[in-house]
């Protein structure tokens, strides 16, 4: 009973206690003292954050990162706990430090928010593994309470170390919560019963698919990238993999469906078309892209050559080309044969494959290859009765090494040849004419040269002469290409920092030098929207811009992206400030045919003092840059001006 009484009245002194304490500083956030940090935890996203309370145990995609940030800051975590929409209201309001989870695009329709988010993404929604309330399908940050620059500061550069430590950490997040990856090593009920009845696992793959599969005649063996992935299954399974050759990719879906495999390498995962042939996949194991490849670099076709061995290249012309027609060929070098004869206006192909192709010393110059933008996922597919062998391998393939399916890829991609001079001389014909007829025009030049005349000598000087101008100018050019950005015409970030200090370390008694960094605003939401063609646009033009204005009293620089730099010296500020000034109208006046919204700028300056280093000045403007990004973009700050950077 004394017990009780002496538990009672100490409770009471606690609660006394926190409602002070409360009166005193009712905002949680406003507490903050470099230390304690309130996390905004709602409790309606399973696997990404759980245990919605201080009682029950925390786990999850989220709560695991936070306890890596701790790690670099030191931090202590408190928690709120509700619905998302509770958590980011108290976030709003800043009574919780930190939210995880937002997105760029959720900030910006949460249009009464005022937080800021980190300056590195914290990892990327896929909704086919799982969904999170603020992510929208895309990169997701953590939210900072608005006014919380400081933490905000500490926060990012925690994020850089994580990402500079360990490039990998998000993906090994996503797979340890969201690919159905297991710590223990129990199989479930149906899988053991479907175990106990395959001592050995079927699996057809494609011939002459390389680098992914192959069969290699002169050893009678499976070939290509499939065979290190086959022994990784075989080493966790702990079943043999029995591999069979088909030919076509209509064969081999054809020998899964009749049961004569059980699982088929390499299939195009694509999720609608699968669950239409009652096919279910495993998670993606690897991602190529496709190439176009034609005479006149269009990609307008109305026949398109496929290879009869590809799982995708048909797939992508239906999807993509629905209305030219198809024409099948035995392998690679049969498509591209077809191009140059004309039988077909291009040919569409996996890039790795085109790699491998390429590298048995194959010569395709005459023809042009350009990016497709399709990108494609391998997996294996099993039928739906199947399911407990698809949920076997995704087990498999979450125990292996992450590296594992890319250095199998790599380590097949390029041919090992032994050609003979017979080999050589089919392969290079063309060269080999060419070579002769050098060496035959060469002695006759020989010959000639021993009996021409002091004149005809005179003007071979000449000649030469021209040739080094010639060269000359070559080298100027190149010169020149070095110096500049490819795209916009100013200098190149290398060039800019070796002007920058040549001019630090020599410049005039009464110069004024100062550093601008600016950066478009929402660039990549012009990429997104309106391709990134139209981006090449907007920084063409931001690149006629500055070599039109800053030219005289200064130059500029593309520092990477987006970003550029402004180097301004002379004894006039006003006509500096000018420069600033007119570079982010003239871009903002610009009127773009793709878009009727202005393109703004956000803008950096920071005043160079003898004693400076390029490094120390790039920092500050990059500071006044960042605090123009997170108060509303669209301005120009100057670094000495600003308290607390």
């Amino acid at each position: 009973m004394i017990k009780l009484r002496k538990f009672i009245s100490a409770a009471s002194s606690l609660l006394l206690v926190s409602s002070a304490l409360t009166v005193i500083s009712p905002d949680t956030a406003d507490a903050y003292d470099g230390h304690t940090i309130t996390v905004g935890y709602y409790d309606d996203c399973p696997g990404f954050q759980s245990g919605s309370s201080d009682d029950e145990r925390k786990s999850g995609y989220a709560y695991e990162y936070l306890q890596e940030i701790a790690k670099y800051t030191g931090w202590d975590y408190q928690y709120r706990y509700g619905s998302f929409d509770e958590i980011t209201e108290l976030l709003h309001r800043g009574e919780v430090d930190i939210v995880a989870g937002i997105s760029e695009e959720w900030k910006q329709k949460d249009k009464s928010s005022g937080y800021v988010l980190s300056q590195y993404p914290a990892g990327t929604e896929y909704s086919e593994l799982f969904s999170i309330p603020g992510a929208l399908d895309d990169d997701f940050y953590i939210a900072v309470y608005p006014n919380g620059s400081e933490l905000a500061d500490t926060l990012n550069e925690a994020q850089s170390k994580i990402l500079k430590n360990d490039p990998e950490f998000t993906g090994k997040l996503t797979r340890k919560y969201f690919t159905g990856s297991r710590e223990s090593t129990e199989l479930s009920f149906s899988e053991k019963n479907w175990l106990s009845a395959h001592a050995t696992i079927k699996i057809g793959y494609l011939d002459n698919y390389m680098p992914y599969s192959d069969k290699n005649d002169d050893r009678n063996s499976a070939d290509g990238a499939m065979v290190s992935i086959f022994q990784e299954l075989n080493r966790i399974i702990g079943r043999s993999i029995s591999a069979v050759k088909y030919s076509t990719y209509a064969e081999l879906f054809a020998a899964l469906e009749s049961g004569e495999i059980d699982a088929m390498f390499p299939a195009y995962r694509d999720l609608w078309r699968l669950e239409r042939e009652n096919l279910i996949s495993t998670t993606p194991l690897v991602t190529d892209s496709m190439v176009y490849i034609s005479k006149n670099g269009t990609d307008d076709f109305s026949r398109i050559a496929v290879m009869s061995s590809s799982p995708v290249q048909t797939l992508v012309i239906n999807e993509h080309h629905h209305e030219a027609e198809i024409v099948h060929f035995k392998d690679i070098n049969s498509c591209i044969k077809a191009i140059r004869k004309g039988s077909a206006d291009g040919f569409i192909v996996e890039k790795n494959v085109l790699e491998y192709y390429l590298s048995d010393g194959k010569d395709i110059s005459d023809l042009v290859t350009s990016d497709s933008q399709v990108s494609i996922e391998y997996c294996f597919a099993v039928k739906k009765s199947s399911s407990a062998l698809c949920s076997i391998l995704d087990t498999a393939f979450s125990k292996m090494d992450s590296n594992t399916v890319s250095r199998a890829i790599n380590s097949n991609l390029y041919r090992k040849n032994s050609f003979t001079f017979i080999d050589f001389f089919t392969h290079n014909i063309l060269r080999v004419v060419i070579i002769f007829s050098c060496i035959a025009a060469i002695a006759v030049l020989l010959f000639i040269r021993n009996r021409i005349t002091l004149r005809k000598k005179q003007n071979e000087i000449d000649d030469a002469r021209k040739t080094i101008s010639s060269s000359r100018l070559e080298t100027s050019k190149y010169r020149e290409k070095t110096e500049r950005d490819h795209l916009t015409g100013v200098f190149s970030r290398g060039h800019f920092t070796d002007e920058a200090r040549r001019i630090m370390g020599s410049h005039r008694p009464d110069d004024i030098l100062q550093l601008v960094m600016m950066d478009i605003d929402n660039f990549k939401s012009v990429n997104d929207t309106y391709g990134h063609d139209n981006g090449d646009v907007v920084l063409r033009r931001l690149g006629e811009i500055l070599r039109e204005i800053a030219r005289v009293n200064g130059f500029a620089g593309r520092f990477g992206g987006e970003e550029f730099l402004i180097f301004l010296h002379g004894n006039n500020t006003e006509i500096q400030e000018h420069i600033i000034t007119n570079v982010c109208s003239k871009l903002r006046e610009t009127d773009f045919d793709f878009t009727e919204r202005h393109i703004t700028m956000s803008v950096g300056v920071t005043r160079i003092s003898d004693g400076d280093t390029l490094d120390e000045c790039i920092e500050r403007a990059d500071k006044a840059l960042y605090y123009s990004k997170n108060h509303g973009k669209n301005q120009v700050n100057y670094f000495e001006n600003l308290s607390g950077l």
